[in-house]
């Protein structure tokens, strides 16, 4: 099985030998949900030991419980009876920079729901976040390639030779591009979040290429939006939970 990474990296072991094959999970844009969060995967997922989780990116900003989300991925993160992989989002991303003293890219990150995650956190500058949340952002990969599948937060540039190589961070992280024809990546198919879609296209989606799991769970009460997104990657069901915070 091919099992790899491009990027920043932290990861567990997951050697796949198990006596059963194990269920394979992608969820989608996150932004602060909690409580969607952990009853999606709880009660809905229900993971049974030697299951993977394969999270899209996005955890923090816009929500109400950005901390919250953190803490309870690297619950799960640093369970040994499951393999959990968060990849990094643009959110993260942006976090880490105004973190790190980028002045434009806190500006954009304010922009973009930041205040709500300082608010989370109960600090007023994104450099007062505890260490140890932004260590564990600084250490999620960017894309994930499997035999069937291609994880990414936002996309693939399919103009470059190798897209899996050769496409750039800022690509995987901000591409918005709507008509998208993967090559060069093998029989695989593509999965990503970052672009809010709604359920039906999320739906229509599985009998094609690429398939995107963004409902955009934060924007509670609009009708085909507001829920939390998972993929079976065995079986391309999809697992849907609508906003519960």
């Amino acid at each position: 099985m091919t099992d790899s990474g491009t990027g920043r990296s932290q990861q567990k072991p997951w050697t796949g030998r198990f006596s059963r094959k194990p269920n394979r999970y992608a969820i989608g844009d996150v932004h602060c949900c909690y409580r969607t969060l952990r009853v999606l995967v709880e009660d809905v997922i229900r993971p049974e030991p030697t299951d993977a989780i394969f999270l899209l990116g996005d955890y923090i900003d816009r929500g109400p419980d950005s901390k919250g989300v953190l803490d309870y991925l690297i619950e799960l993160f640093d369970r040994e009876d499951i393999f959990v992989s968060p990849l990094l989002g643009n959110h993260e991303e942006l976090c880490l920079q105004a973190a790190a003293g980028d002045k434009v890219a806190e500006k954009i990150w304010y922009g973009n729901g930041g205040l709500a995650t300082l608010k989370s956190f109960g600090v007023e500058r994104p450099e007062d976040i505890p260490k140890k949340y932004l260590d564990f952002m600084a250490a999620m990969r960017r894309i994930q390639v499997k035999d069937d599948y291609v994880l990414v937060h936002a996309g693939l540039d399919f103009a470059t030779d190798d897209p899996i190589h050769d496409t750039t961070p800022e690509f995987m992280l901000w591409d918005r591009s709507e008509r998208v024809h993967p090559q060069n990546i093998g029989d695989r198919t593509l999965v990503c979040g970052h672009t809010v879609t709604p359920l039906f296209e999320i739906q229509k989606s599985l009998a094609t290429s690429v398939i995107r799991l963004d409902n955009g769970c934060y924007d509670k009460g609009h009708m085909g939006y507001g829920s939390l997104v998972a993929l079976n990657l065995n079986t391309r069901e999809l697992l849907v939970q609508e906003n519960c915070e």
